[in-house]
């Protein structure tokens, strides 16, 4: 028969003025592997101030049997992260692989997705942040520990930074296509701003991009509305990931952008205004032959597996 268990486990730091981090707590049903070998799969609930509990699945590949511990990789999906990162076949074989270079690897699904509409994307955002500080402290072994997300998946690392203090946990973050939320002031319009088209046209280095870019959103995006229905200028900058008091430096973390250079919409531009900001170690990179989804290429998946291995690298530090 199988057994279950319950256990709760609760975070949060004392520092005046810094947000308080969230509960995680796991619960007895059972959910579905992927087909990657050594893999298991766990469900859990995590709560934060004022907002409801919401359940996550979470997918735990294994490192090959014999193979050195390099660290451990948490992947995320994009949109509100309904999904797991490693649906497809060839992202499933990008799992396999890193878990053949020893990484312990966790790709996360939040049930309904992470965006609730309870306040807006930076207080919903302590979910991802709770559950980053969860799987550190209690799947992490050892060796470098290291985030990837895809578009609103890069939006949650974006926060976990700029917010959450999670520069402190992180060795390596790899924000792919994104955030797209990082200037919500700015995406969120009908028509770009005559600044904003300006400085949309130059923010992406000449002969990156394979196709021109969208500058916005606009209004009717759902991401738009999680504080209200109608939130003004302030509001959306203030719900940004670039909002007037982020934290634009991480002396513990390295932060490696990509950007698929066949992105066509508004996610690059509207991303490198946080990529641009960073001030501590950073790479920007531009990935040929790749659309919005990084991992849908050839090209995306190896420059994803390429910047955990550099980035890991133990002569980095």
């Amino acid at each position: 028969m199988a057994r279950y268990f319950l256990v709760f486990f609760s975070f949060g730091w004392a520092l005046a003025g810094t947000p308080q981090l969230g509960s995680v707590k796991e619960l007895p049903e059972a959910c579905q592997a992927s087909p990657v070998p050594n893999t298991t799969c766990r469900r859990l609930e995590v709560s934060c101030p004022d907002l409801k509990p919401l359940e996550v699945q979470i997918r735990i590949t294994q490192p090959a049997a014999g193979i050195p511990l390099r660290g451990t990789v948490v992947m995320g999906s994009g949109g509100g992260g309904g999904t797991f990162y490693a649906l497809a076949p060839p992202v499933q074989d990008l799992v396999k692989e890193l878990a053949g270079m020893g990484f312990l690897v966790v790709d996360r699904s939040w049930k309904g997705g992470w965006t609730t509409h309870e306040g807006g994307l930076r207080q919903e955002s302590c979910r991802y942040a709770t559950l980053l500080t969860w799987v550190h402290d209690h799947l992490h072994k050892g060796g470098k520990f290291v985030a990837t997300g895809n578009s609103g998946g890069s939006a949650e690392i974006g926060y976990a930074l700029t917010t959450w203090g999670r520069g402190d946990i992180l060795d390596l973050a790899i924000p792919s296509s994104g955030p797209p939320v990082a200037r919500l002031d700015l995406a969120c319009v009908k028509e770009p701003s005559a600044e904003w088209k300006t400085m949309c046209a130059s923010i992406i280095p000449a002969g990156k991009m394979e196709c021109a870019s969208h500058c916005t959103l606009g209004t009717s995006n759902d991401v738009c509305k999680q504080v209200t229905s109608e939130p003004t200028a302030e509001q959306l900058h203030d719900d940004s990931v670039m909002h007037p008091g982020a934290v634009l430096a991480y002396p513990k973390t390295r932060v490696h952008f990509l950007y698929g250079a066949k992105d066509c919409g508004e996610p690059v531009p509207i991303g490198l205004t946080w990529a641009t900001k960073v001030r501590t170690e950073k790479e920007i990179e531009f990935v040929p032959n790749t659309p919005h989804s990084i991992f849908q290429t050839a090209e995306g998946r190896e420059a994803v597996r390429r910047a955990i291995d550099r980035g890991t690298a133990e002569k980095r530090k």
